[in-house]
Parts: C-alpha cells; structure tokens; sequence
C-alpha cells in the first residue's frame, strides 16, 4: 500500500487530475448498474479526500465503451492516497455484485495537461489515443474549443508517477480483482462538452482530423446521466 500521500488545499478551476474509466456492461446489467452507480459508489467516492466532482455518460454514437466515467480530483496523487487505497481494498456488499458485470474495462490515472472554456454539456465527444502524449496540449483545447456548440475542452495525459512503465506493477486493489483481470489504459484524451449531440459529433471528427489519431483507444459521442461534487 502507498505511504499516505499529503494533498493540496485547492486547485484551480482548470487543474488537477481525473480518473478516466471506460467500460463495457454484461447484457441485461445496465439498470441495475445504474442503480448502484447513483445510489452508491458515486457518493462513496465524492467521500474520499481530493475528489472534487464525477460525471458518468452513456454512448450515443461512435466506437468506444459503452460508459465513460470522469473523476475531477485535486491532482493525480488523490488516487495514490491511503485513503482511496483503503476504499478500493474493501469493496461494499453492493460494489462485490456489480464489478461482476463490468466488461473492458480501461482505467487511467490523468493529470489535467490543458483546458479552455468555462460550461460544461449534455454531450461529451471522448478521443483518447492509447500511447504516447498529445502535443501542444493547451493550444489544442484554445482551437478546439472555438467550434461551434463546444463549451469546454480538457485535455487529459496518464500520469507518469502512477503509469511508470519500467516499474513493476502494484498489486491490484480488490476491486480490480472483483473485475476480473488487468484494466488497459489511454496515453491520452481529448474531452469535448458540447450542446448537443450532433455538435459533439462535428467536434469529435474535427478533433480526430487535427491531431491525426488513426487508432483511437475511444472515439465517441456520449449523453451525460450523472453529474455531482463534493459539497465541500
């Protein structure tokens, strides 16, 4: 287990980390997940020191997993904490039931690398690349963020403290055990919030065109379901 980790008091507005997640649902879990994601394991997680929002989304279109998943925290660290850890290693009744029906799942670990706008969207166009680093990250956003119906783009990296690919790996938490095997990760990400599907959609093919990403790790539009923060 990590050494606890000291967190900082605050971040900026475009700052800090995320906890990207991707996943596929077993057929016929999708209510049931739901129920658990809005009744619990959200709320659990807002619970934890440094995390600061969560948004969950359902795809619409394009070629991804079905659910994505954006963890807003403080900075990567949060989710090297003691704290985290110790959540993740004693999973509820509940959490033991349903990581049974998660399927594909990509897990990463992102400092936030750029991001311009102020309003979030109904829709989200994710394209994540499964290696290497997106230059000019901040550039990007500022271009990306001028199309039409875009609110807001946030560019992601993996954190190299957490994703260091020379070291062994640390021992899986039981919750990636109750999921059933090794989580994939994303080199990188874009995050369009728009207003509307179809801008989404014109956004994400823009987005794909400009940075030349041939085999996307995700590439699709998705519906915005869930949306808290940490009233604290």
């Amino acid at each position: 287990m990590d050494s606890p980790t000291t967190l900082p008091l605050e971040a900026p507005d475009h700052a800090g980390g995320m906890l990207a997640i991707w996943h596929d649902v077993a057929p016929g879990q999708g209510a049931a997940l739901r129920e658990w994601y809005g009744r619990e394991h959200h709320f659990e997680r807002l619970a934890i020191a440094g995390f600061v929002e969560v948004r969950r989304f359902e795809r619409v279109s394009g070629t991804g997993a079905e659910v994505f998943g954006a963890y807003r925290v403080l900075a990567p660290c949060v989710l090297r904490s003691a704290g985290y850890r110790a959540r993740v290693d004693a999973p509820s009744t509940w959490t033991r039931e349903a990581m049974r029906h998660f399927r594909n799942m990509s897990r990463t670990v992102c400092a936030v690398a750029g991001c311009a706008g102020r309003a979030q969207g109904g829709h989200v166009a994710a394209l994540a690349g499964r290696g290497g680093a997106l230059a000019d990250a901040q550039a990007v956003c500022e271009r990306l963020v001028q199309l039409p119906g875009v609110l807001q783009v946030t560019a992601l990296a993996a954190d190299p403290e957490t994703h260091e690919i020379h070291e062994a790996p640390a021992a899986p938490s039981a919750e990636q055990v109750l999921r059933g095997g090794t989580d994939t990760r994303i080199g990188w990400a874009l995050l369009l919030d728009a207003d509307s599907q179809e801008a989404a959609e014109q956004a994400l093919a823009t987005a794909r065109a400009h940075t030349g990403c041939r085999e996307p790790a995700q590439c699709a539009v998705y519906r915005l379901c869930f949306a808290a923060r940490n009233p604290s």
